[in-house]
């Protein structure tokens, strides 16, 4: 599962940051997160990235075990 969070960006604005619930580790709500989150700036959005690869299974790249 993954939540959406919005607040005030690094600069100006406001930002949505998607991360996921749960994680193995905490996320910051900036864009130099230790999971190295994929920068929309057209939308205003970052996008993290889970440290237990549930992305893998979502996308079908992984299939439970």
């Amino acid at each position: 599962m993954w939540q959406l969070i919005s607040g005030p960006s690094e600069t100006d604005g406001y930002v949505t940051h998607i991360v996921p619930i749960g994680d193995l580790k905490e996320h910051d709500f900036s864009s130099d997160c230790w999971c190295y989150p994929d920068l929309h700036e057209d939308e205003w959005m970052v996008v993290h990235h889970s440290a237990d690869n549930r992305e893998a299974f979502e996308t079908g790249q992984r299939k439970p075990s």
